[in-house]
């Protein structure tokens, strides 16, 4: 393979582990980064096409995986579905036990606020997620065991992510700011007065400090 083919794709790489994965905060990861980065980033290629899943191919997976009443496992299969569309570049339901490990203990602990009940039922419904996501695609059944085990894997790192406040990015400690205000998140209305009323105090607090 040419040698700027192998630099364009560790350059591309490169630019996916910035957005996911590990936090920048783990020295060694940042040492080797510079030095990789520095040798291949002029070979970063274009970002590739990419147009989000349209909300009727989105229903239709969900469908298929739980009725409308489960509203825990849907809600959960979103956040499946949102992950998989935006950093699985083989496609949404390529899931692997790598994408398992990186959704686990970074993408999820980083981004989300999970209630207890979405909490209590995650690791079943990734679980029984990853198997029909997999059968969808027509995977070996031999190959599909050992991604449904990485969920086991990697709960542990998960657990202990999730309650790490100081891991959570902006928008996760913001909702979770208002959800502890007991501001309903699914009213956009209600939210956005209540970011400008956190706003302002957080103004205020750096005008007296």
């Amino acid at each position: 393979m040419p040698v700027e083919t192998v630099l364009a794709e560790l350059a591309d790489a490169l630019r996916t582990t910035d957005m996911i994965w590990p936090r920048h905060d783990d020295e060694d990861f940042v040492d080797w980064r510079a030095l990789a980065w520095s040798r291949c980033r002029s070979y970063l290629p274009d970002f590739r096409d990419w147009q989000p899943m349209g909300e009727e191919e989105r229903e239709r997976l969900l469908d298929g995986f739980a009725p409308v009443d489960d509203t825990v496992a849907r809600s959960l299969a979103d956040l499946f579905l949102d992950y998989g569309d935006g950093y699985m570049t083989s496609g949404p339901m390529c899931w692997s036990p790598g994408q398992i490990g990186v959704f686990l203990a970074d993408w999820l602990p980083r981004k989300v606020a999970l209630d207890a009940e979405q909490r209590a039922a995650l690791p079943e419904v990734l679980r029984r997620w990853v198997q029909y996501a997999l059968e969808r695609r027509a995977v070996a059944p031999e190959w599909i065991g050992p991604v449904v085990d990485a969920v086991d894997t990697f709960l542990p790192a998960f657990e202990e992510a999730f309650d790490d406040t100081a891991a959570w990015g902006p928008a996760k400690q913001i909702a979770a700011e208002l959800a502890a205000r007991g501001v309903d998140l699914s009213d956009s209305e209600a939210v956005e007065e209540a970011v400008r009323g956190l706003n302002a105090e957080r103004l205020a607090r750096y005008l007296t400090d």
